[in-house]
């Protein structure tokens, strides 16, 4: 007696083969037609992987100490104020030794000394890392005024401020960036130095300040922040 089930098994079996190999062949020709793009986005999400990864490295896991900068610094570290300082492209160097200034109680200010008290030493290095790294922008939204830029200018030259921050007043080692930077920061902190409520271990600021006005404190910072 003939099984009457064989019959259907065997065509649902080849329907199953056929659609296999229909299934193959149009994935065999998605990949000659589409194969170019499609590595392509392979290669772009592996690029965005391999980013993702280094800038971990370098920044460390979220949420990220330099986050807690923005509001004051800006994002990347180029504030949009001229009150605060511009941190992008900073000396490594310089950006630790006023992070473990705060830390220890060398320098005082009611924002940073707590946030520096707070950070491990690998955070405190990641931030100078990001920081130092991060390309600086020019000081857009300062409106300086060329008469008090040009005496700002013999200023500086009789200062002769680029021994310690270079010539293009870039920063090197232990010396900030000045350029660029923010004016009204710029005369607070010159201002500081004069007073001797900024210190300086090394005495070349109080040596420089000591003899300049109010005035020529307001013109050197418009020469710096307009460069």
């Amino acid at each position: 007696m003939m099984n009457t089930t064989t019959k259907p098994r065997n065509r649902g079996k080849r329907k199953f083969i056929l659609s296999g190999w229909l299934l193959l062949a149009v994935v065999v020709i998605a990949g000659i037609v589409y194969g170019p793009e499609l590595y392509g986005l392979l290669r772009v999400g592996m690029q965005v992987k391999q980013i993702a990864a280094d800038d971990t490295r370098a920044g460390g896991t979220w949420p990220r100490p330099s986050e807690a900068c923005i509001g004051c610094h800006g994002y990347g570290g180029n504030a949009g104020s001229q009150i605060y300082p511009h941190l992008a492209g900073q000396p490594e160097a310089y950006l630790k030794k006023q992070l473990v200034a705060f830390a220890s109680g060398e320098r005082s200010d009611p924002n940073m000394t707590p946030m520096a008290v707070s950070m491990s030493p690998h955070e405190l290095d990641s931030l100078v890392t990001i920081f130092s790294k991060t390309a600086p922008l020019p000081n857009a939204t300062f409106q300086a005024d060329p008469a008090r830029v040009a005496r700002g200018e013999v200023l500086l030259k009789a200062s002769n401020c680029a021994a310690c921050h270079g010539q293009q007043l870039e920063g090197k080692d232990l010396y900030p960036r000045l350029a660029g930077q923010g004016h009204d920061y710029l005369v607070d902190q010159l201002t500081r130095f004069k007073s001797g409520a900024r210190r300086d271990a090394s005495g070349a600021m109080p040596a420089v300040v000591s003899a300049l006005s109010q005035q020529d404190i307001e013109d050197l910072a418009q020469f710096i922040a307009s460069r």
